[in-house]
């Protein structure tokens, strides 16, 4: 039996003349033989190739499409007017019969929770304001630049999250080396003086307060960069308003630095960023609710398992 893998050679870990198993792989001869393929030798595992050659020789050939759901479409009618009518060369059947008359009472109904196929990647803004993603370039608005976001994909759109915080969606592109990009991304731009500085952004968002905080941090050691990146995250989750209200807080403490700002949001003021929260899509645990512990149990004497002296006998 060949295993299906990538043309690194899935099996070979040694010499590709004398194969060596993996562990997994050794356990597997137990119950099947495993035969070793040569690393890029796609010949030696043609069950595994052979439907790709038929897909590429049949449908891809003089295929045009104009998007993902037209390709999709062709590819639905390619496969029920063509290939589940053929006489399957090793069974001897039609595909669409067997379905029909052996295969379709035994199936069970789809499930109502929806899956999550989305495709994931964490990126960087560049300087330009934009995001990687398959090999096309999307805009996010422009103080993010420097921020690790997350991106996220379907068949349709494409979303930027920093944090819990959708900032930016397009309509995906199927194209490569396209820019996307919305033109309220670039709005306040031009009148910046340095838009690629995140210290400088958030002094123009946070105004005298933020003036006299980063007078002190210009005395110390602290990266202005980070600082500017981290107070730009906390603006997009908890708003201008919060920001420099927490950072005057700080400043009258005595201290300076972007931990105390956070921590003056979460903690003290225990605010939640406002997002949409993960649904699962099974109502017995998206209905769960979590209360907040309470503790102040903790600051109290507890007792304990050491019952102390017997007071009838007195102390020795």
């Amino acid at each position: 039996m060949g295993l299906p893998g990538h043309g690194r050679g899935q099996l070979v870990l040694g010499h590709r003349h004398h194969p060596v198993g993996s562990q997994t792989h050794q356990t597997a001869r137990a119950i099947t033989a495993v035969v070793a393929c040569k690393p890029r030798h796609p010949q030696s595992k043609g069950r595994v190739e052979r439907p790709i050659h038929f897909v590429r020789d049949r449908f891809w050939l003089g295929r045009r499409f104009v998007s993902l759901l037209d390709l999709n479409t062709q590819a639905f009618t390619w496969r029920d007017t063509f290939c589940n009518r053929r006489e399957h060369a090793e069974t001897g059947k039609v595909p669409e019969l067997v379905h029909v008359h052996e295969e379709k009472q035994r199936l069970r109904p789809l499930s109502a929770t929806p899956f999550d196929t989305d495709d994931i990647e964490s990126t960087g803004v560049t300087k330009s304001f934009r995001v990687r993603f398959d090999r096309n370039q999307y805009s996010v608005p422009w103080r993010l630049v420097g921020q690790s976001v997350v991106v996220r994909a379907n068949d349709d759109t494409v979303g930027v999250f920093l944090g819990p915080k959708r900032v930016a969606v397009h309509a995906r592109s199927w194209h490569t080396g396209e820019g996307i990009e919305h033109e309220s991304h670039r709005r306040g731009l031009l009148e910046e003086k340095s838009p690629s500085d995140p210290s400088a952004s958030a002094r123009s968002q946070l105004g005298d307060t933020a003036e006299s905080y980063f007078q002190m941090l210009e005395a110390g050691h602290r990266s202005m960069r980070r600082e500017g990146l981290r107070l730009t995250y906390l603006i997009e989750l908890f708003g201008i308003t919060e920001v420099r209200s927490a950072m005057a807080e700080v400043l009258r403490s005595g201290h300076v630095g972007v931990e105390f700002v956070e921590y003056v949001l979460r903690h003290k003021r225990r605010l939640v960023p406002a997002h949409t929260p993960l649904q699962l899509g099974i109502p017995a645990l998206d209905s769960i609710t979590l209360r907040e512990p309470d503790l102040t149990i903790y600051d109290r004497p507890m007792l304990t398992r050491d019952p102390g002296p017997d007071p009838q006998k007195g102390s020795p």
